[in-house]
């Protein structure tokens, strides 16, 4: 049985911890997503040593990181699928809180999610299974969004494989949006609106559209 000595050293390391992710966090959204751990610990006004105890390497802090970071993600994620009605609007809230999240700042992107293991040439032991979480979100969509339309053109097992094409299309998207630079990109609704249309109805001319200007136009041109 544990006493209360080693109760209370435990929620001071994770509570020391804690401070640390964030002050890390904080310094790689000043300094970059190179920034050097001699780097972060001046800008966290500690030494380089303790980061280490905490975290173990480079590595190590940058998971950690990711952790808070897609955590973060994940809640507005969240709110954004129940705010809207499990259709195409709850899809559009979706992709625009990616977009928010990311642009609030694109060194933490780089730092925690963009690069998070990525010399293992996977997705890493935070992304891997964050990735999942948000297909596995996705799909519950669908499947609700498709219960009363009656019969779909494709399989269950097809419409498995589209949550995952999502989630790769947005990222993809987010992490091409995040290096155009600032004042060339389109702003989050208009880019969250047509990412969520492109994955619902497809890009080509006369696919059907929720967005009143895009019918306009196709009646325009016939």
């Amino acid at each position: 049985m544990r006493d209360g000595r080693s109760t209370r050293w435990d929620r001071h390391r994770q509570e020391r911890r804690r401070l640390l992710v964030r002050a890390a966090r904080d310094a790689v959204h000043d300094l970059g997503p190179a920034a050097s751990m001699d780097e972060i610990a001046a800008h966290a006004r500690t030494s380089k040593s303790v980061f280490y105890r905490y975290f173990g390497d480079r590595a190590g802090l940058q998971r950690a990181v990711a952790q808070r970071a897609t955590a973060h993600l994940e809640r507005r994620l969240l709110e954004a699928a129940d705010a809207g009605d499990g259709g195409p609007e709850s899809l559009r809230r979706m992709v625009a809180a990616c977009l928010t999240v990311a642009a609030a700042s694109p060194h933490v992107y780089a730092f925690a999610v963009d690069r998070e293991d990525t010399a293992s040439g996977s997705g890493g032991p935070v992304l891997t299974p964050f990735f999942e979480r948000v297909a596995l979100l996705l799909e519950d969509g669908l499947t609700r969004a498709l219960a009363g339309a009656g019969p779909t053109l494709h399989s269950p097992a097809v419409l498995h494989l589209w949550p995952r094409a999502a989630v790769g299309m947005v990222r993809s998207a987010v992490e091409a949006w995040l290096a155009a630079p600032e004042d060339e990109r389109p702003d989050v609704d208009t880019t969250a609106a047509a990412l969520a249309d492109w994955l619902l109805h497809g890009v080509a001319p006369g696919h059907r559209s929720d967005d009143p200007g895009a019918r306009r136009a196709g009646t325009a041109q016939r």
